[in-house]
């Protein structure tokens, strides 16, 4: 049997992307999706721009047109049964149109000297429970997510390397109806790392509004707006407008000696690290060490239990916190004013950030209609 154990660090397991507007469809990614080796066209291949509302399927002949609200950065995605994921990174700094011939690979997955278990057997539906512990998370969105199709999650365990996988053969379907989505994720990676303990899940989700009337509308919009409000989306969009303090955010720097933790007590002015981007959009946080972000508005959650507090450090007070660090050899993390980062494996987070997982993810196209209003 393969239990799955809450670990001291996960891996920043999702992917974040520019937030929309309102404006007219200046911005368009149109194309043709065909099989790279026949030329074939994959008609009703799904198409989106990872982690939000904005998608569509290819018609007959392949061909698809997407209509974005405002310029930025995304990742186009395009996902047909059998076939290798699509992705290429596209960016929008004027009114234009984008033009994608893209040549899907068939899939192959070759498995060695793993176990496997792919029969619907009682050891896969534990390992089932624990692998929605890990990408669901247990908070009380979390616990209020249903995966429609668990039949198409296999898991196996590398004996070798002392790692538990799961993969799924199509996009797994998600339904929140805590925040009131439904979620089509392409899963490209879940793997716990006994050995280096830590856990890192990695995908493309795409979102869509579930249908409701104004009872449960209403407690969407309120759920979505806490499990906003101090997420990473959010502690990077404030960073970069220089807003962290009017937005209740202290950052504390701390740094591990002779196996020990030791934190500065003084607040730290993190936007002073920041340098220009690689892009006219982006800038790059640079820094050592490992920095604790407290969110003064919102109080540990009940549902989290003393797991939020993983570290030797204690919180501060009863206040949410979460700490990050940038792996070995990276030295920046680079993002844009929506939240968007560029290379978001090249970090970890722990504590609060880390137990929040897929079923308290926002879509980035995600706007605060009470903090836009003020």
């Amino acid at each position: 049997m393969i239990r799955v154990q809450t670990l001291t660090f996960a891996f920043l397991t999702f992917l974040t992307f520019s937030v929309f507007g309102q404006s007219s469809s200046q911005f368009v990614i149109k194309g043709n999706v065909s099989d790279q080796q026949t030329g074939e066209t994959l008609p009703f291949a799904s198409v989106f721009l990872a982690n939000t509302t904005v998608g569509t399927v290819t018609n007959e002949k392949g061909d698809f047109v997407l209509r974005i609200p405002k310029s930025g950065s995304y990742d186009l995605i395009i996902k047909f049964s059998g076939y290798k994921t699509y992705t290429q990174s596209v960016q929008f700094f004027e009114p234009q149109t984008f033009e994608v011939n893209a040549k899907l690979e068939v899939e192959t997955r070759v498995i060695k000297g793993v176990t496997v278990t792919a029969k619907k057997d009682d050891e896969w539906r534990r390992n089932l429970e624990d692998f929605k512990i890990g990408f669901l998370g247990t908070s009380a969105f979390a616990k209020q997510c249903k995966i429609l199709n668990e039949d198409v999650i296999n898991f196996y365990f590398d004996q070798e390397n002392n790692t538990f996988e799961a993969f799924a053969s199509e996009p797994l379907i998600i339904e929140n109806k805590a925040l009131g989505y439904r979620i089509k994720y392409v899963l490209e990676g879940y793997m716990v790392s006994f050995k280096e303990k830590y856990s890192s899940y990695w995908g493309y989700p795409s979102y869509e509004e579930l249908r409701g009337d104004k009872k449960p509308r209403a407690r969407w919009l309120k759920n979505r707006e806490i499990a906003y409000m101090g997420s990473v989306d959010h502690f990077f969009s404030s960073l970069f407008n220089n807003k962290l303090k009017e937005d209740s955010y202290m950052v504390q720097m701390a740094k591990d000696v002779d196996d020990k933790r030791y934190l500065d007590k003084n607040e730290l002015d993190l936007y002073q690290f920041l340098k220009p981007g690689s892009t006219e959009n982006s800038k790059r946080l640079e820094f050592e060490n490992i920095l604790y972000v407290t969110y003064t508005k919102e109080l540990i959650s009940s549902e989290m239990g003393s797991v939020v507090n993983v570290s030797n450090v204690p919180v501060y007070g009863n206040k949410q916190r979460s700490q990050f660090r940038l792996l070995e050899g990276k030295t920046h993390i680079e993002f844009e004013k929506s939240g968007y980062v560029y290379n978001p494996l090249d970090y970890l987070v722990a504590d609060y950030w880390a137990i929040e997982k897929m079923g308290d993810l926002m879509p980035i196209d995600y706007v605060n209609t009470r903090s836009a209003n003020k």
